[in-house]
């Protein structure tokens, strides 16, 4: 049993639960500016099958049938626009978390990549490019336009991988949690269970006006972040190239990044990539981009 599922507590506002769709976020995004009022704060909407969703740069994600959570929530936080950002690194966690909550010998190894992908640390043999890491699921934030108040509207779209097999999976440095050898639950659970992680932290966040140092979300995030410590590559917008070791999150949830003559770098936008140490070759990579 995945344990992760035991809670019968309803962590959403509302859950629309649909067959098929092409991308939840759009559809999410649409529903909601046909009618905000339908959709309040920690709404969820749910596909078994997602045939035209969307990562990092456009990029496609189809899964098939009853293998994967696919999902986007609609979150109205109270917090100023420019603390917005945190969301992402906040849904990353929760989806870590309620990961971690199903047990298995093989959860400690599940941790966050910044800023927006879950990985499993050792996931396999080495890869070129990845090492013996493997993405498990992604976080996808968008802004709406915000609400009358002026208050922030956010979609975040997550993805997870649960029961596919190697076939299944479009790109071999990705995993499943069945391919990782970790308790598979059902798509309904895991969403729940990412619903009472994120529900918490968002009112923490919330409760400290945005201010992640202070709620103490930061070291949390920082935590469960497999980033800290390693050596990266980020390629940054415009084609600049950054190589140093990823020292520390900074209160607005840039990633800060130390090259080999000491400077210290904020990194907000580009592909940030972990590297061994050994042989400088890349080991996990992600588009990301901080700034929504």
């Amino acid at each position: 049993m995945w344990l992760g599922g035991r809670v019968t507590e309803q962590p959403f506002a509302r859950v629309v639960r649909l067959a098929e769709v092409g991308s939840t976020s759009t559809a999410l995004r649409e529903a909601v500016a046909a009618d905000p009022a339908a959709w309040p704060h920690l709404s969820a909407l749910v596909a078994e099958h997602q045939t035209a969703g969307r990562g990092r740069t456009g990029r496609s994600w189809l899964t098939p049938p009853g293998v994967a959570l696919t999902a986007s929530l609609l979150l109205r936080p109270r917090v100023p626009l420019e603390r917005v950002p945190w969301l992402t690194l906040l849904a990353g966690l929760a989806v870590v978390r309620a990961v971690r909550s199903g047990g298995g010998d093989r959860a400690g190894g599940v941790g966050l990549k910044w800023p927006n992908d879950v990985l499993v640390d050792d996931g396999g043999p080495a890869l070129a490019g990845w090492g013996t890491a493997r993405k498990l699921g992604g976080i996808l934030t968008e802004l709406l336009p915000p609400a009358p108040d002026g208050s922030p509207v956010a979609v975040v779209g997550i993805g997870v991988n649960l029961a596919q097999d190697a076939g299944a999976l479009p790109v071999a440095s990705a995993t499943s949690m069945a391919l990782a050898g970790l308790p598979v639950p059902a798509p309904t659970a895991l969403l729940d269970a990412v619903g009472r992680e994120l529900g918490p932290l968002v009112r923490r966040w919330e409760e400290h006006d945005g201010d992640a140092c202070a709620s103490g979300l930061l070291a949390e995030v920082a935590a469960a972040c497999l980033t800290l410590g390693r050596d990266v590559r980020v390629e940054q917008p415009g084609g600049r190239v950054l190589h140093g070791r990823a020292e520390a999150l900074e209160p607005d949830g840039c990633l800060a990044v130390r090259d080999a003559a000491g400077v210290l770098h904020r990194v907000l936008a580009g592909d940030v990539l972990h590297v061994r140490a050994d042989t400088g070759s890349a080991e996990a990579g992600a588009d990301v981009n901080l700034e929504l």
